[in-house]
């Protein structure tokens, strides 16, 4: 997926990397994505793969220490929506394969499934190293079209 072009749309906002800017998060992604032309719940379900990934780098990549920012960048264009959320905190040298759910529940673990929540709610899920020490969440959505049964028209009875 390319960045935005001719067509497309991006915002840039820098944030406290704090637990009550997930809201302004929420919010700002739910707009850009529908903006962007997708349906309310799929704007929805990119809010919540993106506050998942906020929430992973306040938690993990910064220890919750205060001080510390995120730039969020989005961009939308034809094929979809990508978005970056760009730390200097610690990144993982790995993301988890998959998960076993039976095993969390028999453990009775709390938390290990924002990854996991991230790849069914997005088409890509990735974290690379983009520069020495800044690391970046980057989930795409493609557009889908509507299922034939989805698809509105004119009713062809008379």
């Amino acid at each position: 997926m390319s960045g935005a072009g001719p067509s497309g749309a991006s915002l840039r906002l820098e944030i406290p990397a704090t637990c009550e800017s997930l809201e302004l998060v929420h919010e700002a992604t739910v707009r850009v994505a529908t903006t962007a032309g997708f349906a309310s719940d799929a704007a929805g379900e990119i809010a919540v793969a993106v506050g998942e990934a906020m929430t992973n780098v306040v938690v993990h990549a910064y220890r919750r220490e205060e001080g510390h920012d995120i730039v969020v960048r989005y961009a939308a264009d034809a094929s979809g929506l990508r978005i970056e959320l760009e730390h200097s905190g610690e990144y993982p040298d790995r993301l988890p394969a998959g998960i076993d759910l039976a095993k969390l529940v028999a453990e009775r673990r709390r938390g290990g499934l924002g990854v996991h929540l991230m790849r069914r709610l997005m088409d890509r899920v990735a974290h690379e190293e983009v520069a020495p020490g800044v690391g970046c969440w980057i989930l795409e959505r493609r557009r889908r079209e509507p299922k034939d049964a989805d698809r509105k028209g004119p009713d062809p009875s008379p």
